[in-house]
């Protein structure tokens, strides 16, 4: 059965997570942890001393930098999706940026009141929805909430399987898949 009401995914979504969620030197995402932490935590590092303007990072960077740039992030016309795909190797890599950027951008239309960024991340979910799999990323729940939030049937399975994904090899989302959850629950609840 489905779970339609946002108030209960963001309920789950800090259950599964919570546990799981620590800050050690292994989350693994590369470049993509110290904004995603600073934006979640509210902990504070110092800033790029210039902006950083590029793809998925350059979005979680907005969340805590004003200079970011981020029309010019996602003006790049690209078919549908938000980013790109000839800047990535693998049709895995560039399906967990652009849903990593996706989630970022969410959070960035809603805290600046951007009408024009949530309809994009409109477009953007219901590309995903038609030309990508869930299971195309690296098992990471990156934009869970944006198909949450999407109100339909295929919207919700493919958050269900983000999530069901993130947890399918050890049954628990590992420490970076938990703080993405989190941060997702936050959106839930900010939504309501």
């Amino acid at each position: 059965m489905t779970i339609r009401d946002p108030r209960h995914w963001a309920d789950a979504l800090r259950r599964i997570a919570t546990p799981c969620a620590r800050v050690d030197t292994k989350l693994g995402a590369g470049e993509i942890s110290v904004p995603l932490l600073c934006a979640i935590t509210g902990l504070r590092t110092a800033l790029p001393e210039a902006p950083v303007e590029r793809g998925e990072i350059g979005l979680w960077w907005a969340r805590v930098d004003q200079r970011v740039n981020v029309d010019r992030i996602i003006s790049a016309p690209t078919g549908g999706s938000l980013l790109p795909q000839g800047l990535y190797r693998t049709i895995e890599v560039w399906t967990d940026a652009d849903l990593s950027g996706l989630h970022a951008l969410w959070w960035l239309a809603r805290k600046r009141c951007r009408g024009d960024w949530m309809q994009r991340v409109a477009e953007v979910r219901d590309w995903h929805l038609e030309h990508t799999q869930p299971d195309n990323a690296t098992n990471r729940p990156w934009a869970v909430h944006v198909f949450v939030l999407g109100k339909s049937p295929e919207c919700w399975h493919y958050a269900e399987t983000l999530l069901h994904n993130c947890m399918a090899m050890t049954g628990r989302p590992d420490p970076l898949s938990a703080w993405i959850l989190l941060d997702a629950a936050g959106a839930l609840e900010a939504s309501l």
